[in-house]
This record gives C-alpha cells, structure tokens and sequence, in this order.
C-alpha cells in the first residue's frame, strides 16, 4: 500500500457523505486516511457522539425504529463536532437500500454538517459470504471519503486522536492493521490528551458472550503499554456488537460497549467488574463525551422505548477521565 503524503486537502462531498467542508482530509490514493475536524478554543467545550448497531433497515423484526429514529434526532440537538458508529450501521451490507435509509433517517446530519465516522462491523458484511466486494462497494459509496480502506485516523481539535478500527480485520502482531495502530500510538503529537479506539467488537466486555477473532489483541497491547509506562494519553476503548451498554476499567484503560443504536436488545448480566450497574435490561443509547479543561466526561444518554408516562430520556451513568499533566 502507498505511504501517506504529508499534504493535507480539503474534501467536499454530497451531503450525508462523511466528509464535509469542516473536515481536512489527506489526498486520495492513500491507505488509512487521517481526518481532522477543526475546533476553535473560543467555541467552548468540544462535545462529540459514539453509538452503534443502529441497523438501518426497512425490515422488520431486526430493529426498534422509534428507538433509532429518537436517537437520531436527539443527537442532532446535541449538535455534536462528530458522530462515531462502532458497526453494523445497517442490517445487511449487500443491500443498498439500507443505505437509503441510513441517508434518509440522518438527513438532519447532513444538512448540520456533522461529519459521521463509521466503523466496520459484520453486518456490514452480512449477503457476502464468498465476496466482500458488494457490500464494501456499498460502504464506499455511501462514505466515499474512505474508498479503499478499512481502518482510519480521526483528530478532534488539538487534544484528541480517534483511532476507527477495522475488528473483522487481523490485529494480531505482524498484521497490516496492528502495524498501523502501534504506529498511530507510538507516534502520537505530545499535545495529543485522549485516544480513543471505537471498533465494532468489544475487547472487554460481559464474558458470558464469546469473543470474535482479534479483538481482544487490542486490550493485551494496550495493557503492556501501560504497564511498560508508554502511554502519555489516556485511552478509551469503544466497542458495541452486544446490544447493550457496559463500562469497564482495565489497567488504566477505560473500556466500553455502545451497541443500543437501534438492534434488538441483548441482556447485560453485569457480573464481571462492569461499573455502571444499570438496572435496566433494556438500553438504546449513544454516549455524550464533552472534553474540556482537559477533563473528558462521558455520558450514557438512554431511551426507553417502552410505552409509558413521562420523559423517556435519561442520563444513567456518567465518568470522568482526567487527562495525564
């Protein structure tokens, strides 16, 4: 694959495309690409969106569409500098249409100007058992700023790296992947504070359901990193995959699962050292984070789903991450 040239350029797509005139990206023919979304000290604290397994579909039975469709709209009030989708963005990845209704449910995105930053997950896959080339080329063309490759970099302001992983993809030692992110990591700008790693498959999370390929690669790295005393940013992993909301703290490391987009709910046993201790089975959300001062706070904003009385928003469970002086 080509190095990455140094000159950076400005990209302008079609509406509801991830890039857009507040987004820097580098020039085409490259591998991972490197974004950059510009924010100004004098706009306040930067606030910024995760969630995942949205599964935008017109199909039935694979997905709460009040859910989803109150979460759209309630991120558009939060006028986020950038929305982050851990995977499975849409139900079937052959199918076009799940694209259309992506661009149509998140067409308030689009006309905001909030740039959107997915990863991959596997029903991004799902109709290309023996060739990929289908449901990649829906993918790209969906979000043209990464045609032709699967993992990328994302800068937020001047203090913040998004590392977008690819967790369908090898990220053993000596994959091209894993060669990629200990070079993002090693090579960070001293005036990086938090990196964040959002991928589809969670590298901690409730035991009970079995992991997938290399996924758990990454918190072994990331634990020898700390422990060696290398890692000057502090560092928050994002995954979803279960369909549900749980938060962890490894070796310093601060791990979540953001997968109530949308998908049909997964129970979260909360047995195994999860923090939040929410109560509730059901949970669709995304995660607020607000850097600022260099204090990122995290905020689990939930919906209930169920018909009942009252304000179904609420704020569950909140953290704070301070940054290393």
């Amino acid at each position: 694959m080509r190095a990455c040239p140094s000159r950076l350029l400005w990209l302008y797509l079609l509406p509801g495309l991830i890039a857009v005139s507040s987004v820097v990206q580098a020039a085409p023919e490259i591998e991972p690409p490197r974004f950059s979304v510009p924010v100004r000290q004098s706009e306040g604290p930067l606030t910024f969106v995760v969630l995942g397994d949205t599964r935008f579909t017109d199909r039935t039975g694979v997905a709460n569409v009040r859910a989803r469709q109150a979460l759209v709209q309630k991120i558009t009030g939060e006028h986020p500098a950038a929305i982050f989708i851990g995977g499975d963005l849409v139900y079937q990845g052959s199918d076009a249409a799940d694209y259309a209704v992506y661009k149509n449910e998140t067409a308030e995105w689009s006309q905001q100007s909030i740039p959107v930053f997915p990863s991959l997950g596997n029903h991004e896959f799902r109709g290309c058992d023996d060739d990929y080339s289908v449901c990649l080329d829906n993918w790209w063309n969906t979000f043209g700023g990464l045609r032709g490759t699967r993992w990328y970099s994302v800068t937020l302001g001047s203090h913040l790296l998004v590392l977008v992983l690819d967790s369908g993809a090898a990220l053993k030692r000596g994959s091209e992947q894993r060669a990629w992110l200990e070079q993002q990591i090693g090579g960070v700008d001293a005036r990086i504070r938090f990196i964040l790693i959002v991928l589809h498959y969670p590298p901690v999370r409730d035991p009970v359901f079995p992991s997938a390929r290399d996924e758990k690669e990454v918190a072994r790295y990331l634990s020898r990193k700390q422990k060696a005393g290398s890692l000057h940013a502090k560092v928050v992993v994002i995954g979803s995959h279960v369909h549900n909301y749980e938060r962890y703290r490894k070796d310093g490391v601060t791990y979540l699962v953001s997968g109530g987009g949308g998908a049909k709910p997964h129970p979260a046993f909360r047995f195994f050292g999860e923090l939040s201790q929410l109560k509730t089975s059901v949970n669709f959300h995304y995660i607020r984070f607000v850097l600022e001062n260099g204090l990122l706070t995290g905020t689990m904003v939930r919906f209930e789903a169920a018909d009942r009385p009252g304000d179904p928003w609420s704020e569950p469970d909140r953290f704070e991450i301070l940054a290393r002086p």
